[in-house]
């Protein structure tokens, strides 16, 4: 449950005022959430991650919506259930699906509900104790699963412990490269964690140079932390890099240091630019893009 310290255990009220602030919101930190979107499905869909045009998909905390346009334009879905604390969020993010061709409604209760696709974005540091475990729950009850958290040190934590408790009812289609407990668990520096690129017009565009400035957002800076789920028949998965390069690069001005998360655990590689010359300049310009080393 979504809780304001200063009132106790009292929920908060409806943190939107008008359908103005949604669409404001969704226009500039949405869109930024949208992009972390887009890193984490593009690396679902090469895992294997199925389409889900005949699926139910619940976008739990939808918010204006973001999440659920961004897979369903990926994935499609049958229809689209959206649940938010925020009535005006669910109306908004209801009437924002108008024309994509996808059936969406918004709905108060999930507790009964057993979605084919359940999507979380940024929910899980909103949580309590009793809302992890109602969360917990659903997820149990869903028959494939993606959640999108902002790469913070404390949220990506918390996400690794809800993936090491659902290893066993899922298999994990990514990031991750293997099935036993999160290695970021074992030691209190570590998370898991990775930077996806911005849109061109973040850079390109006035309006949105003028929007960043005012609000000090970082346009090279989209961290982000996901999980994506799936019971054993409901996908053929792709098979799984040897290794997922997490964080961000270490430049030095001849070696770049990179931690990489495999079967064995975390493990910090070394590129030299003078033997990988390529892959050096590729870390220094565009660490997004590289998600695994060469062998």
């Amino acid at each position: 449950m979504f809780v304001d310290d200063a009132r106790g255990e009292r929920a908060l009220a409806d943190y939107w005022r008008s359908d103005a602030d949604l669409a404001a919101y969704d226009a500039v930190l949405g869109a930024r959430i949208g992009w972390k979107w887009d890193a984490a499905l593009a690396e679902c869909a090469e895992r294997g991650f199925a389409r889900a045009d005949a699926d139910v998909v619940l976008d739990h905390g939808c918010g204006s919506g973001i999440a659920v346009r961004r897979f369903a334009a990926r994935f499609g879905a049958r229809e689209v259930l959206c649940h938010d604390r925020s009535a005006k969020a669910m109306a908004f993010a209801v009437r924002s699906l108008q024309g994509s061709g996808v059936a969406a409604r918004a709905v108060r209760d999930v507790a009964s509900l057993s979605p084919d696709v359940l999507l979380v974005s940024h929910v899980l540091g909103e949580l309590d104790a009793e809302g992890e475990r109602a969360l917990r729950d659903l997820i149990g009850r869903s028959r494939r699963v993606v959640i999108v958290e902002p790469g913070s040190k404390a949220v990506a934590r918390r996400l690794a412990g809800v993936r090491d408790a659902m290893v066993g009812t899922f298999r994990v289609i990514a990031p991750c490269v293997h099935a036993g407990r999160c290695p970021t668990l074992g030691n209190e520096r570590d998370w898991c964690h990775f930077f996806a690129p911005p849109a061109p017009e973040a850079f390109t565009d006035g309006d949105w140079v003028r929007v960043q400035r005012e609000l000090g957002l970082d346009a090279r800076a989209l961290p982000y932390s996901f999980l994506a789920l799936a019971r054993e028949a409901a996908d053929a998965p792709s098979p799984a890099p040897v290794h997922r390069v997490i964080g961000r690069p270490d430049h030095g001005a001849h070696v770049t240091k990179v931690q990489v998360c495999d079967g064995n655990g975390l493990r910090t590689a070394e590129v030299h630019k003078r033997t990988h010359a390529a892959l050096w300049r590729a870390l220094k310009k565009d660490p997004e893009s590289i998600r695994s080393l060469p062998r």
